[in-house]
């Protein structure tokens, strides 16, 4: 599975945000499940969208790679108090906390993008500043995930330079 395209959306007044179809047809409820998980994101302006099962995984993950350290207590009491568990209706619409738009500054209108393992969801007009300021970097960017694949040991995108 993977989670990719730009959709412009609007948040409803019952604070609920429907999930594109395209996205819904993506996903398998086998392997990754039927609900989600929304976390605040990276930057802090946005939230993050994620399969229920991928985000169990990665919880897992995250945990057993982590050495118990009071920072690490601090960071999933912090950290965990800001994820919830969303069920789509019939429609495939979710409920948004309010305190989570609230807190990272999201309007009615939303920007969500697919991000490989999850969707992330902007204010529109952050959303288009980001891209003003990184779709001219997308060559580099683009350079640099090359060349973070090769040094990994794996050959999955082809050099865009010599």
């Amino acid at each position: 599975m993977v989670l990719s395209g730009t959709y412009e959306l609007t948040i409803d007044g019952k604070n609920r945000l429907s999930i594109p179809a395209s996205v819904r047809a993506a996903l398998d409820p086998e392997t990754q499940g039927t609900t989600f998980y929304i976390v605040p994101g990276t930057p802090i302006t946005t939230l993050h969208l994620y399969p229920d099962r991928y985000f169990q995984s990665y919880s897992e993950q995250r945990h057993a790679s982590l050495t118990p350290t009071a920072e690490q207590t601090q960071f999933e009491q912090v950290y965990y108090s800001m994820v919830t568990l969303l069920e789509p209706d019939n429609q495939g619409r979710v409920v948004l906390p309010k305190w989570l738009l609230d807190n990272v500054g999201i309007g009615k209108q939303v920007t969500v993008t697919g991000a490989r393992d999850h969707l992330v969801i902007w204010n529109r007009a952050e959303h288009a500043i980001f891209m003003r300021q990184n779709g001219p970097r997308h060559p580099d960017l683009y350079q640099f995930a090359v060349d973070k694949t090769i040094e990994a040991g794996r050959s999955v995108f082809p050099p865009t330079r010599s």
